[in-house]
């Protein structure tokens, strides 16, 4: 489902606006506060010996000079898709880089620098409108089908027809009416938003195909001509050539290893965009033999099932308590020379990879003692029984990273700020947040180090939002809210507010009785419960009194359908983001745009100043103009008093002794296996 509400269209034309994400992207976040397994490459020596059971499959090694055939990863959560298409979880994401593969992908911890994937290389050009992308030419898929421009220009339609998960990042600049799509007619017979990829009209007429004079009868004939097309792709035919190379379309293909993106505007995270999952390139056979493609529809069986050409093969469908990923076979980046070959073309050393799906932390902790897994998930305040207090006291001194601690049961990666941040939200239509000082208030009462410390273990750093320490143009001389009760009181009283303090003094007794508030946050992470009760503890210090409504993600976002000035809306929520793109342009749109009403703003920002600054920074990718707005955007953002920033969470990845190569970037999802040995 897609909402754009309470902003005009020449507002939101061609602006990254459009990213409106399902809900679940923005709460699948909030059961992340555990560990964070992501791969600069980091080799430890540790002789051990390690037996890893699952499914009948047992290995061991004596020492590290052999490389195990097998490995078993805890994890505490299943995926939901592993369809590029349609993924939004991250556990689907982790599954989707470690078996498909983008174009480009970010290079290692620089969220602003690319290397190629299957691009080999590629340009910009037109002052940042058209990307060439040059492909290595012996591409395969795991199952020996040849991957080509075709693919990619059948993938990238394929996902933004479908438009669902986090595919509509993908659609920004490439779909018509400036990257909105138009309203049409959907299979279920309901009028919907559709991603049409701009200039297919016209490439289906220019290969013969006729349409009515109406535009929105055009565009919605020319999007099921198209979904037909990709659900009989045949490239040998010669109509689809031809709609496949018309030169002003969306994508184009130039030759058998060339594809071009023609997009409307300079897109300043379309390279970022590209290397999601939504990026993903699919193999045109297995989806037409298995579903095909609808519009707004995902593909069930792809859901489950996958077919790609990274370095492992899906071997079992998800949907059970475990998964195996199998080294693919037939890797074709074996081929690229190995002077041009970077970490996401190395190929697999360990062939099976048993994920198991443990959602009890206890036994996530009692495999990696007991070298059933060699990796696991683990909570920050459950690292302790993996290398001991003195060891998160180890890690809690170090400023630069990696940090690396060997503990009496495994090692602890530890790779620094990570672009999940935890904030609390006050929508300021409601009562009394719709008081600035009252907001002022809640900031200034609220010590962000003693959560971080207490929930975190210090492995939690402070900000100020919207931006991440880890993404592009985070500025850190921007100061964010004081920690000082004294001041909130003041502001308190000065709203004619009346407080009783703990020791049972009456503040301005004069006042209006401070009424009590309600802190919504996400059920199922211990992390969050934790949060909220400093929270409510923090306030009760300046006579704020805090009921806690713990709710399932399911609730908290059907919720956000409710209009702001409504009691059935969260007016204080304790949540967390973890941007699927990692530029700043994601955060901003997801917690500060007007547009992204009910998929995102918690706070119900609606300020013009930004929506305006948000469409100068999706139109421009000039690092000057982009710091200078991005500084603008934190600063009103802290004028608005609407966000809390709380923490940032600090990268850390759980081995058992001797698991070496690897590598972190925060753009994967989980580990990208093909490192590691």
């Amino acid at each position: 489902m897609k909402y754009r509400k309470g902003i005009s269209r020449t507002l939101v034309a061609g602006i990254i606006v459009v990213i409106i994400i399902i809900a679940a992207v923005a709460f699948i976040s909030l059961s992340r506060h555990t560990t964070v397994p992501t791969p600069s490459p980091v080799n430890v020596t540790h002789p051990t010996n390690i037996t890893t059971t699952k499914t009948n499959v047992t290995v061991t090694t004596t020492n590290v000079t052999s490389i195990p055939s097998t490995i078993t990863v805890d994890e505490a959560t299943p995926p939901v898709s592993v369809d590029p298409a349609s993924s939004y979880d991250i556990a689907g994401g982790e599954l989707i880089q470690n078996v498909y593969q983008t174009l480009v992908f970010y290079n290692g911890t620089n969220t602003s620098s690319f290397v190629g994937v299957l691009a080999e290389n590629y340009t910009v050009l037109n002052n940042g409108t058209t990307y060439v992308f040059h492909l290595w030419p012996f591409i395969t898929f795991s199952n020996g089908d040849p991957l080509n421009a075709t693919d990619v220009w059948f993938s990238v339609y394929r996902t933004m027809l479908i438009n669902l998960g986090i595919s509509v990042y993908v659609s920004q600049g490439l779909s018509v009416n400036d990257g909105l799509g138009f309203v049409g007619k959907l299979p279920s017979g309901a009028t919907g938003t559709i991603e049409l990829p701009n200039g297919t009209l016209q490439a289906l007429e220019y290969a013969g195909y006729t349409f009515p004079s109406n535009l929105t009868q055009a565009y919605e004939q020319a999007a099921y001509d198209l979904a037909y097309i990709l659900s009989h792709f045949n490239v040998s035919n010669q109509t689809i050539q031809k709609v496949m190379s018309y030169p002003y379309q969306a994508v184009v293909v130039v030759n058998p290893y060339t594809v071009q993106f023609n997009l409307q505007y300079p897109y300043s995270a379309f390279l970022a965009a590209m290397s999601t999952s939504a990026g993903a390139v699919v193999d045109p056979v297995f989806v037409d033999e298995h579903g095909g493609v609808q519009i707004d529809t995902a593909n069930t069986y792809l859901s489950t099932h996958a077919l790609g050409s990274g370095p492992y093969v899906l071997e079992t469908p998800i949907g059970q308590s475990y998964v195996i990923l199998q080294a693919n076979p037939n890797y074709w980046a074996s081929k690229v020379p190995q002077s041009q070959r970077n970490f996401m073309l190395a190929t697999p050393k360990i062939k099976t990879i048993v994920i198991d799906y443990q959602t009890n932390e206890a036994l996530r902790i009692s495999d990696l003692q007991s070298g059933k897994a060699q990796i696991a998930q683990i909570d920050i305040i459950d690292l302790s029984q993996i290398i001991g207090s003195q060891g998160i006291s180890y890690i809690r001194s170090h400023t630069s990273y990696p940090v690396v601690y060997n503990g009496t049961y495994g090692t602890v990666y530890v790779w620094g700020p990570y672009p999940e941040i935890d904030f609390l939200a006050m929508d300021a239509y409601q009562y009394p947040f719709n008081i600035t000082n009252v907001r002022l208030a809640i900031a200034h009462a609220i010590n962000a180090t003693q959560i971080q410390q207490q929930v975190y273990d210090g492995l939690a750093i402070s900000y100020v939002g919207p931006d991440d320490p880890s993404l592009p143009f985070y500025n850190s001389s921007i100061q964010g809210y004081t920690y000082d009760p004294s001041l909130s009181i003041h502001l308190l009283t000065q709203a004619g507010f009346s407080l009783t303090l703990p020791n049972g003094t009456t503040v301005n007794p004069g006042g209006t009785p401070f009424p009590t508030i309600v802190l919504t946050y996400q059920t199922g992470s211990t992390a969050l419960q934790d949060e909220a009760l400093i929270v409510q503890q923090q306030l009760a210090q300046i006579g704020i009194k805090v009921q806690l409504n713990p709710e399932s993600a399911v609730t908290i976002v059907e919720s956000y359908l409710n209009p702001p000035n409504s009691s059935s809306y969260p007016a204080f929520q304790l949540a967390a983001n973890f941007p699927p793109v990692l530029n700043p342009i994601d955060p901003a749109i997801y917690l500060m745009s007007q547009a992204r009403l009910h998929h995102g703003n918690p706070a119900f920002v609606d300020n013009s100043q930004i929506n305006s600054l948000i469409i100068q920074a999706v139109r421009t990718d000039n690092p000057v103009q982009l710091q200078r707005i991005f500084n603008e955007i934190t600063e009103l953002s802290l004028q608005q008093a609407q966000y809390v920033w709380l923490d940032d969470f600090i990268a850390y990845t759980v081995t058992a002794h001797g698991i070496q190569g690897i590598y972190y970037s925060p753009g994967f999802d989980g580990l990208f296996y093909a490192t590691i040995y």
